[in-house]
């Protein structure tokens, strides 16, 4: 997973990422291509510099040189370029790295000392790679806190060879809608292209599928963009997903319309890995819990009818 600092600087320059506004978790520790001197010294500049003026200089030079990427070389991390600043930085992954939380986006939760605890939370080209998308923008969601950023950078089209997904418009529209939060960017670049006819893929004409072409022409490169969102949590919510029906042919079934209708109510931190921890109970100790509220049922019901029959014996 790469970036290069025009993401960072652009959080810095809207106000986003600040001195105050200084703990950021990387969906994935990015590495850093092409960096450029003056881009290093505006980042560092307007964040808060933390080493002497010597070492900065020498740590310029070093990043600067590895941010081009080479045979047998480590590529430049970003928590390289943070640690010469005020920024509190984590990342989450599946493989090792420096300042790198071990979770599985497909399966785990965020640990409790991440929940609600970001200013800013990066996805920079990772959540493509993953198939479980619910957990992935889920984990997002409970890791910012109320009044902080998530700034997504993802495929919006091509990519024909890279990842699982590409996102819509939509998609960020409908998602932010549902969980209130503000949309403060939103837009696209150019990611280069696709060149079918060298991926393998068949393709058919366009009047019909029964017709196979043996290559394409005209249409053979298909443009790569980059869709690039910025969205401020308002709220302390769990995280809600969007129901998107522009094509039904019929209103929704009412049973399924109202899991999209909950009323909201806002919910701590606290409350919030309360609920996780619930959810992730083993089936043994769900037995136990449930065996537990069923016997203090059966006792309050039993001692209510006690009470009653008592009761009736008295007032005769």
């Amino acid at each position: 997973m790469a970036m290069n600092l025009d993401g960072p600087l652009y959080l810095q320059r809207k106000g986003l990422l600040t001195p105050e506004r200084n703990k950021m978790l990387d969906i994935g520790p990015q590495n850093v291509y092409f960096a450029r001197d003056e881009q290093i010294r505006e980042f560092v500049a307007s964040q808060g510099q933390t080493i002497s003026d010597a070492k900065l200089e020498k740590e310029i030079q070093r990043l600067v040189y590895f941010s081009t990427p080479r045979p047998e070389e480590r590529t430049t991390l970003f928590s390289e370029i943070t640690d010469l600043t005020n920024i509190e930085y984590n990342s989450i992954d599946v493989c090792p790295g420096l300042k790198t939380e071990i979770l599985d986006l497909n399966f785990d939760k965020l640990p409790k000392y991440m929940v609600s605890r970001y200013d800013v939370v990066l996805n920079f080209g990772t959540t493509e790679h993953i198939f479980n998308q619910w957990n992935c923008f889920k984990v997002m969601h409970d890791a910012t806190k109320v009044g902080g950023v998530i700034y997504h950078q993802l495929p919006a089209s091509g990519y024909l060879d890279h990842g699982y997904y590409c996102y819509t418009p939509l998609f960020f529209r409908e998602m932010a809608e549902a969980n209130g939060y503000e949309i403060l960017d939103l837009f696209v670049t150019p990611a280069g292209e696709s060149k079918i006819d060298q991926l393998e893929i068949q393709t058919r004409t366009g009047s019909s599928i029964l017709d196979r072409l043996d290559h394409l022409s005209q249409d053979n490169r298909i443009p790569a963009l980059n869709i690039h969102v910025i969205l401020r949590k308002t709220r302390s919510s769990g995280f809600r997903c969007a129901l998107e029906i522009a094509t039904a042919h019929s209103a929704v079934n009412e049973a399924m319309a109202s899991r999209y209708k909950g009323q909201e109510t806002a919910m701590t931190s606290a409350e919030l890995t309360t609920q996780e921890e619930v959810r992730d109970l083993t089936p043994l100790q769900k037995f136990f819990v449930k065996t537990t509220i069923v016997t203090v049922a059966a006792m309050i019901i039993l001692f209510s009818a006690s009470y009653l029959v008592e009761s009736l014996i008295g007032s005769r």
